[in-house]
């Protein structure tokens, strides 16, 4: 008797261990289904921006910042690169304390709920602070802002992007042409001619020194 109770035991924790199994599996290609239905969907809209000419930051790009919370982040140089500049990156709404009117909340590669109870890791979040108020969605949506990067240890957040604007692009600055007016070159000219001596002294025509001059008329010697 006692050996059969025993062997009872033994198959119902086989069969709870059978059943186990089964709800985890399930579990685990239920998330990877939802993450990947969520992937496409931000994929989607990415595309959508690219095609009109955004230029977006990858999350695959983020995904390469190393490092914990406590010791700080390690950023790729092809990141630090974009620290302070302004980007655009499609991501996921999640809330920090409201759902109205917000001003900041993090952004995700897929919604909180892909992460199931679990939190997302560091790399994964960026806080946005918004320049106007908007409400929170489901959807996927397109930041553009300055990034900003939070180096040392213990930060709230690896990275932030400031006074950002929601679902609109923002352009990155470039570089200007610097122009000088001709007075101003032909000051910096005969300054240039008393450091090295005189006016006589100076060796490069006047042309190959500044692009475009052209130095004015010589009145006719009397």
């Amino acid at each position: 008797m006692r050996r059969r109770a025993k062997r009872d035991l033994m198959t119902l924790v086989g069969l709870v261990v059978i059943v186990a199994s089964v709800v985890g599996i399930n579990g685990y290609l239920r998330r990877e289904g939802l993450r990947a239905g969520y992937e496409k969907m931000r994929a989607l809209v990415e595309n959508q921006h690219r095609s009109e000419g955004v230029t977006l930051v990858e999350w695959k790009e983020l995904h390469q910042v190393t490092g914990r919370r406590k010791t700080g982040a390690i950023f790729p140089d092809s990141l630090k690169e974009k620290d302070d500049r302004l980007v655009n990156i499609v991501g996921f709404m999640s809330p920090i304390d409201q759902f109205r009117n917000v001003t900041e909340f993090m952004l995700l590669p897929v919604p909180l709920v892909c992460y199931f109870c679990d939190a997302p890791p560091m790399r994964d979040i960026i806080h946005v602070k918004l320049k106007e108020p908007a409400n929170m969605v489901n959807e996927p949506v397109l930041i553009g802002g300055r990034l900003q990067l939070h180096e040392g240890a213990s930060p709230l957040f690896f990275y932030s992007i400031e006074n950002a604007l929601w679902n609109e692009a923002v352009e990155d600055e470039e570089a200007t042409e610097q122009i000088t007016g001709k007075d101003h070159r032909l000051h910096l000219m005969e300054g240039f001619g008393e450091l090295r001596g005189g006016p006589g002294l100076m060796e490069e025509p006047e042309e190959e020194l500044f692009p475009g001059y052209t130095p004015p008329l010589k009145p006719d010697a009397e």
